[in-house]
């Protein structure tokens, strides 16, 4: 049963993920680089995420290095303008490597470090999902959630942070009950999902 909570909420967190990698950040990424040093991190990044997608296995050491290169591209050029997208990569790889108050550490730094980048928003989301689904801290995800839907009620996770909270008082099998209703079409969502 637990393993089934961890699987929607990793269904979730797909999907959030999913929604963030496909919005912005490219336009960032075309632009060429002034600073010679900068260009050469910016490609040494690159080469490392296009070297993890074509391996077949998950590879720890390879995806830790990963992250690592995030923090010291963040913690060289502050200034840059792909500097806020390298902490959210490095925290979302740690919470991909289960360092989940690395994850956290990273998304608080984004957000202090950053707080007018425009997908600051979204970190405060996953920063509370961390907190949750990574260290089980339900009342802190909460306040977390909470704090998320206040500050940005229009944002993309608003409505998910509001599952979030809905569902994490429910039991497993309370949780599955809900989503076999919601897929049979005599849930809230009328059957459509999300």
């Amino acid at each position: 049963m637990k393993r089934t909570m961890k699987i929607v909420h990793l269904s979730l967190a797909i999907a959030g993920f999913a929604l963030v990698a496909c919005s912005g950040g490219a336009e960032e990424a075309k632009a060429p680089a002034a600073d010679p040093a900068i260009a050469e991190a910016q490609h040494r990044v690159r080469a490392m995420e296009d070297s993890l997608s074509d391996a077949a296995a998950f590879d720890r050491r390879r995806l830790m290095a990963l992250r690592d290169v995030y923090v010291a591209y963040a913690d060289r050029f502050p200034s840059d303008s792909l500097a806020p997208d390298m902490l959210r990569k490095a925290a979302s790889t740690s919470g991909d490597l289960a360092e989940h108050e690395k994850a956290i550490n990273l998304y608080d730094r984004l957000i202090k470090n950053y707080p007018d980048w425009p997908r600051t928003a979204d970190a405060h989301y996953f920063r509370a999902f961390e907190i949750e689904n990574g260290l089980g801290k339900k009342g802190e995800a909460k306040a977390a959630y909470e704090e998320f839907i206040k500050k940005y009620p229009d944002n993309q996770f608003a409505d998910d942070a509001a599952k979030m909270i809905e569902y994490m008082n429910l039991t497993p099998a309370e949780l599955i009950e809900k989503f076999e209703k919601m897929n049979a079409g005599g849930g809230e969502e009328g059957g459509a999902g999300r």
